[in-house]
């Protein structure tokens, strides 16, 4: 295999991985189908999109779509590349997916680290009483390219989750953005729900209950590691890290010993960091928040440390206000999800 060179320069900006392109070569080889036109057209061989880790541009992984569309009047050629998914793909962006503790901290997780993916459409989950909506948001003008990306990201999505709750997902309704291909059947019947195709948006509706089913693969250890994994990550493609990262960081090496720690350990005065973080549409207490509830998380799933330690390591002087601010941000006691995490483990052990 090639090298991948552009790894070192990702600080170019949207560079995005090629395993979406790899997975669409797959399909059209195992259907005795032509890719190589696209190869030569943008200058991206096979070899190059199997390396691991290989970064791509945007409009590279679009010209690449369009010319092997181009190639192969195959009408179902989305359905079935979606359909090859499965969250392995995905690496650590799927396996965090798949040990979330219920299906809403799983779309939460899809949405935040969408970039991970090479999906060109953006995630949106709006609860509203006892409705769920999942809505795929594209940015593209209408034609095939933007038929093929809409279809193969809503089949890989309902896969994904599927596969995250180890059951058919009951939706309630289906509306897809695109005009009904010759296929639209096999869609409703893997579904399971009438599907509405030229909608406005790209949107399935299920019932909110479904997304606070305990997912059988649950870890919050693994979790959390995974979720850091993924913010490295995404740093790691925009060629740096954040603000907001950086300052992220600096709150859980000062052990949330507050904001004049961390501003102090980042040599700038406190208006600066905040305003800093306000450009990044965040602030310290939302950082310090969210970094809290990760580490609580990962510290509760371990039984050997003792209440009054977890609350310790993340800054609490008392372990009832520890436990207070858990359960207003989790909506049960330390205790509570302690145990819910040890018969997890213990159903994922048997």
């Amino acid at each position: 295999m090639e090298k991948n060179n552009n790894t070192d320069s990702a600080a170019q900006a949207g560079l995005r991985p090629a395993l979406g392109l790899l997975i669409l070569c797959q399909t059209l080889e195992e259907l005795g189908l032509d890719y190589e036109a696209a190869s030569s057209i943008t200058g991206l061989s096979r070899s190059q999109l199997e390396t691991p880790g290989y970064l791509i541009r945007s409009d590279q992984e679009i010209a690449f779509i369009e010319a092997a569309l181009s190639a192969n009047a195959r009408p179902d050629l989305a359905y079935l590349v979606g359909r090859r998914y499965h969250f392995g793909v995905f690496g650590i962006w799927g396996l965090a997916l798949i040990c979330s503790e219920n299906l809403l901290q799983a779309f939460q997780i899809a949405q935040e680290f969408i970039e991970l993916t090479h999906s060109f459409v953006g995630l949106e989950l709006h609860v509203d009483g006892d409705i769920a909506s999942l809505v795929l948001r594209d940015h593209y003008p209408a034609g095939a390219v933007r038929n093929f990306v809409v279809e193969r990201d809503l089949i890989v999505t309902l896969v994904i989750a599927t596969e995250a709750a180890a059951q058919k997902l009951a939706l309630r309704s289906l509306e897809v953005a695109i005009p009904a291909p010759p296929h639209a059947r096999e869609i409703e019947r893997m579904v399971g729900c009438p599907v509405t195709f030229n909608a406005r948006h790209t949107r399935a509706s299920l019932s909110s209950d479904i997304l606070q089913i305990a997912l059988p693969q649950s870890n919050a250890v693994t979790w959390s590691a995974c979720v850091r994994q993924c913010r490295e990550l995404i740093s790691r493609q925009h060629g740096e890290h954040s603000f907001s990262h950086r300052v992220e960081r600096a709150i859980a090496i000062s052990a949330f010993k507050g904001l004049e720690a961390v501003a102090d350990s980042l040599g700038l005065p406190e208006r600066t960091l905040r305003r800093q973080l306000q450009r990044e549409g965040t602030s310290y207490r939302q950082l310090s928040q969210k970094l809290r509830l990760e580490l609580a998380q990962q510290y509760l799933a371990d039984d050997a440390l003792r209440l009054d330690q977890v609350a310790e390591k993340l800054g609490y002087s008392e372990v009832a206000n520890f436990s207070h601010a858990f359960k207003r941000w989790s909506g049960m006691t330390p205790g509570e999800y302690r145990l819910r995490s040890r018969d997890a483990s213990a159903e994922i052990t048997l």
